[in-house]
């Protein structure tokens, strides 16, 4: 008798978790992430679209003084900054333009994505410019 109750009580305790989970919605994970996903997408857009208004509200007056103070901050950029600002957008380019043929050759079956990992992640260790703000002698003391 002991037994019986014993096996009823644990299948009721591995069944109440699935259950539960029907109950709220949670019966698929996989689902539930993707429907978190497309949540989040959504309010990305909706942060997007208030930006965009925002911008739009603006006075033509406003708008030429926040142009006048990003080109002042740009202009008043220490000379270094504003050179690795330049070498970076190139870098940028130049790995896009090599992952886009890097893709080309794996969907052709010439490589595999692992060897095109490696390859990029060569190609940026190789590549990648230094930003002279980052490279100040550390505070610390050897």
């Amino acid at each position: 008798m002991t037994h019986r109750i014993v096996l009823l009580a644990a299948i009721a305790l591995l069944t109440v978790p699935a259950v539960q989970a029907q109950s709220t919605g949670m019966a698929n994970p996989a689902a539930a992430r993707r429907e978190q996903a497309a949540e989040r997408r959504e309010a990305a857009a909706a942060r997007r679209e208030a930006v965009g208004d925002r911008r739009m509200a603006l006075s033509p007056e406003q708008r030429e003084a926040a142009r006048t103070r990003r080109v002042e901050r740009m202009g008043s950029m220490p000379e270094g900054q504003a050179q690795f600002r330049t070498d970076m957008r190139a870098y940028q380019r130049s790995l896009r333009e090599r992952a886009g043929d890097l893709r080309a050759q794996v969907r052709a079956g010439t490589i595999t994505a692992d060897d095109m990992a490696t390859q990029l992640r060569a190609y940026r260790a190789a590549n990648r410019p230094t930003n002279p703000a980052s490279t100040k002698p550390s505070p610390r003391s050897p």
